[in-house]
C-alpha cells in the first residue's frame, strides 16, 4: 500500500465550511453562504450569515465584533482540523439575526 493524497472538490469544501459556519454562528446550514478559494496553497473562506442572537430585550454577554471575531477564529481552526489545509483567512459578514428566545404573553 502506499500512501495517498485526499483530495477535496471546492463543493465539498464550501458544504463543510458552511456546516462548520453555521454550528459556530447558532444558525441553520441552509441560512448560510460561504465561498471557499486557493489563496496561495492555503484556504481563505468567507462567510454571510445571520447569527444567532437573543431577543432585543436582553443584551447579549458578548459585543457582536467580538463574537465574530472569536467565531472566525473557531471557523478556522476547525475547518484546519478537519480537511487537514492551512486555513489562512476567515471573513464573516453578518446578514441579520435570528432570535435564538422568544417571550410569551
Amino acid at each position: 500500500m502506499t500512501a495517498g493524497r485526499d483530495r477535496f472538490t471546492a463543493v465539498a469544501l464550501e458544504h463543510l465550511a458552511q456546516a462548520v459556519a453555521a454550528d459556530e454562528l447558532g444558525v441553520e446550514r441552509r441560512r448560510v453562504a460561504a465561498r471557499v478559494r486557493d489563496q496561495g496553497g492555503s484556504l481563505a473562506v468567507r462567510v454571510a450569515s445571520p447569527l444567532a442572537m437573543p431577543p432585543l430585550t436582553i443584551e447579549p454577554e458578548t459585543p457582536l465584533t467580538v463574537r465574530l471575531g472569536e467565531a472566525g477564529g473557531s471557523i478556522r481552526a476547525r475547518l484546519a482540523a478537519l480537511t487537514g489545509l492551512a486555513v489562512v483567512q476567515v471573513d464573516i459578514r453578518a446578514t441579520g439575526a435570528v432570535l435564538t428566545e422568544r417571550r410569551v404573553r
